[in-house]
């Protein structure tokens, strides 16, 4: 079995805790310089704290670029991000685009269906309106006829013979 090794400390990593003792990097057994600053690690003291903020109060600050345009910034033609959202843009308008002429158009067939059988359903029912006048013209004929037959008394009675 391979024996076990102690944890090495990256240079400018802070130890995780206090209890975790702070291992010295294979660098021939030299001890790091003192003062020595690594960038990113934290400040040990107050006083590095102090100087760190003197420091970037002393450097000019660089006033924020505001633009309305993104082009005014990186250049005078679009980015690429502008050159795909547009792309994207279109081929989604012309996927809508296409996917509601395609369900307008059979809704309009649909419809045209439907208006087609309402008339031919119109046209029948009109000829049975019709039928049904006629109908009842002439059985209002017919009992018209059976009124006059059976209040005339000039017929001889029949029933009788019978």
């Amino acid at each position: 079995m391979a024996a076990a090794r102690p944890p090495r400390v990256v240079p400018g990593e802070a130890s995780e805790s206090d209890s975790e003792p702070e291992l010295l990097v294979e660098t021939g057994g030299e001890a790091p310089a003192a003062g020595l600053k690594v960038p990113g690690e934290a400040s040990e003291t107050e006083d590095e704290e102090e100087e760190e903020e003197e420091e970037e109060q002393q450097r000019p600050k660089t006033p924020p670029v505001l633009a309305e345009e993104p082009a005014a910034v990186w250049g005078s033609g679009p980015s690429l991000l502008q050159q795909r959202l547009r792309e994207g843009t279109g081929r989604l308008r012309g996927a809508v685009g296409s996917a509601l002429r395609q369900s307008y158009g059979s809704a309009a067939r649909s419809l045209g269906g439907l208006e087609g059988a309402l008339g031919r359903a119109q046209v029948t029912a009109a000829a049975a309106a019709h039928c049904l006048r006629l109908a009842r013209r002439d059985l209002r004929a017919v009992a018209d006829t059976i009124d006059i037959v059976t209040a005339c008394h000039l017929l001889p009675d029949i029933r009788g013979q019978l």
